[in-house]
Order: C-alpha cells, then structure tokens, then sequence
C-alpha cells in the first residue's frame, strides 16, 4: 500500500506537529510505501537532528518569512498551497491520500490529490479552523468565516475517514455535521521513555535548578496558548523566591510574553531556548510541575499533545483548560493534576502553590500509568495502520477498477 501524507511541516522541523507525523510516517514505512509533501524546513529545523527512515520525502517550494506577523504566516502558506498542489498531482499514484490541518485548509489541496489519483482520502484534525482563529481573535470577517465553513463541509462530506485527536473534538465535529460513523479518535502521544531520577538531577544540576521549584511550560508558545495568564501568576508568586516559572520553546508569542517579563521586572521567569527534542525530554523530567495553558473558546478546536509527554515523565501538571475539554478529562479521570478556569489568574497561583506546598507524587504515578495504557506511540501508530488498511480494502471492495495492486513491504 502506498501512503501519501500532505502537511507543509515535517522533519527536521521542530514542531510538535511535525514530529508526530515523522513518527508515525516511520512507524508505517516498516510494512508500507510512505511518501510525504511537505514544505522546506523552516520552523527552527537546526534545532532537531531527527530523520524518520524509510519515508520518501518530497519538498514543495514556500516562502519562509517569520511567524511573528500574520502576513508572513499568509504569504508562507499561500505558496506552500500553490507549490504543493503541483507536486501532489505529479507524485506517484497513492492508494489513498491523507492531509493534516497545517496549514488548515491543505484539506483541499490532498483532496485534489485523491480525486486526480482515483484514492480515498483521509483527514486528519490536529485543529479546527476557521474556530482557531474565531477565538483568538484573529478571523473575524463574516464572509471569510462563511466561506472557510462551506471548505470544510465540502472537504468533510468526500472524505472516507475524519481522524479527530480528542473526545471533546469528536463532538464539535459531530456538531458540525460529520457523520459519525466517519470519525475515527485516534489520539496523539509521545515517546516511552524509562524513568531516570539520576539523570533527572543532573539535569536539574546542570539547568541551575537545584533548590527551586520549577514550574515548566514546554512546547509552543503561541497565540492559543494565552500564555500571559502565566506571566501574571508568577508575578502573583514573587513572595516564593524558590517557584522558577519556565519557558521552553519558540512561537509567535514569546517575544511579546519576554517584553512583558522585562517591563514588570519579574525575576521568577526564565526562557529557554527551542532545544533538540532528546533534550526537551530530560528537562520536562527534571520540571516539578508542568502548566498546559489553551485561550476560552478552543475546546474541541486544539488538544495540546504535550499533556502526553508530561504524563509520560510522571509529572503532575495544572490545566488551565475548559471543563470537558480532552486535558480535564484527562485530569478527572486519571487525577493527575489539578484543572483550573483558563485565563484564571488566581486560580493558577493557587494551584502552583498547592503543587509546592502538598506535593503528592502519586499525581505523577498515575499519568505515567495512564501513559502506558493508552497514549504511548505503538498504540497511536498502530490504530493509524488499520485505519489506512480498512480505507484502501473498503475503497477497492466498492470501486474495483479505480485501484491498482498494493504495494505491501515483506518482512
């Protein structure tokens, strides 16, 4: 079976994002032909050294201005679309054709793709626009708004599969209109790692954390992240010299979040650069706590998958979420941490507070429990392959002719 995946990021891309789909492009190449479109490395690629082997890799031409801006981000994904729709209908002819949502509406561009190579196609949701945009503020003109939901009920309604990444995704999609019998909720994971104490600590030696309390946000510090709650907690949290409120990653938000760190004079906020994903894994270890942040409005538009890799360390962490979105019920289910109101400001002091005063490791415990059960990566990228499998069977069982032999690596 020959597999091919639409998304503008990718390996050596350091995004959160891009890895995932480097693994599990790799994990499929192992018993199938795995070919992916993808734009030119360009969110901080000298920051990741990963390479997924046995993936054929095709790079569409884009523009690469910073992300900071709006224009730019446009500009990058308008000639990453026009680029990459040339290339799908040149690359060779996929079984079935499978698109992410970055940018979010590349939906459109493998749906092409499917129809020109006669191949179902599958959607995969890793955010729900034009909803994203809605709720920060950032996509406000009716027109527009009207315009992107006919897209997306066009794409949706053609599709053989919509992968949804959470529950509370899974019913806004239904919401909206997609048949359920098409939703497949596959989440997403993060790496098993063993749990190393002693490397941990000279982690924590080495970052000049010994004697504080460190509260870690990893990941991207974006617009949906509403990350300034953070900042005016650790200024409500100055009167516990030993809290070290702490940054790890790059995004359109940090420059803004650090102008505002300068301004106030906070000396318990530090930021760390975007590092080498083997490395984020030891520091978000070595955390105490680990903060999960999302703007109100975004349940069942975002699922941050960081939760996974703080669960997979055994660190608690606080949610700054909305009830019943896919972090709190993580939190309620599992009881690994404490969920709060986003945008709470004293609500999330409260919390860290009670995390450095009655620490309870057994919050840690049960999400590395929860981890190995459910979220780890065999089980995500397994659940992925039968999916694909049963769309390709189920495609050649009703349209016989459209569908050429499959191509299924031996052992």
């Amino acid at each position: 079976m020959r597999i091919l995946f639409v998304n503008q990021y990718f390996p050596p891309d350091a995004t959160n994002t891009a890895y995932l789909l480097g693994e599990l492009c790799e994990d499929l190449a192992k018993s199938h032909e795995v070919w992916v479109l993808a734009g030119r490395p360009s969110y901080n690629p000298e920051a990741s050294t990963y390479q997924p082997r046995g993936v054929h890799i095709r790079r569409a031409w884009s523009t690469s201005f910073g992300r900071a801006g709006m224009g730019g981000r446009l500009v990058n994904y308008g000639s990453y679309l026009a680029s990459a729709l040339l290339s799908a209908l040149r690359v060779p002819r996929p079984d079935v054709v499978v698109a992410l949502t970055d940018p979010p509406v590349i939906g459109a561009i493998g749906l092409i793709a499917a129809r020109r190579h006669r191949a179902p196609f599958v959607q995969v949701y890793m955010d729900i626009y034009p909803d994203v945009g809605i709720a920060l503020g950032r996509v406000d003109h009716p027109l527009l708004v009207r315009l992107w939901r006919r897209l997306n009920e066009a794409i949706r309604s053609r599709t053989e599969r919509v992968v949804a990444i959470g529950r509370d995704m899974v019913e806004k999609l239904e919401d909206e209109g997609v048949e359920p019998a098409k939703i497949v909720l596959i989440p997403n994971w993060a790496e098993t790692i063993p749990i190393d104490t002693e490397r941990a600590r000279r982690a924590r030696v080495a970052m000049g954390w010994e004697g504080r309390f460190v509260v870690l946000h990893a990941g991207n510090v974006g617009l949906a992240q509403n990350l300034g709650v953070l900042i005016e907690a650790a200024g409500r949290l100055q009167d516990r010299p030993d809290v070290l409120i702490t940054f790890l990653g790059d995004g359109a938000a940090r420059s803004r979040l650090e102008d505002q760190v300068r301004a106030r004079g906070l000396p318990n906020v530090a930021f760390l650069p975007h590092v080498p994903k083997e490395e984020a894994q030891h520091l978000i270890a070595a955390a105490d706590v680990h903060v999960v942040s999302l703007a109100p409005g975004l349940r069942g538009c975002v699922v941050p998958s960081k939760i996974y890799g703080i669960m997979a360390a055994g660190k608690p962490f606080v949610a700054a979420v909305e009830r019943g979105s896919e972090p709190a019920r993580l939190l309620e289910e599992h009881r690994c941490g404490i969920r709060v109101d986003p945008g709470d400001v004293e609500e999330l002091a409260r919390a860290i507070r009670t995390l450095r005063d009655h620490p309870d490791r057994r919050m840690g415990r049960r999400g590395r429990a929860a981890f190995e059960r459910t979220y780890h990566r065999e089980a995500a990228t397994s659940a992925y392959r039968a999916m694909l499998e049963e769309v390709v069977l189920d495609g050649r069982a009703r349209f016989p002719a459209k569908f050429h032999q499959s191509r299924v690596r031996k052992p």
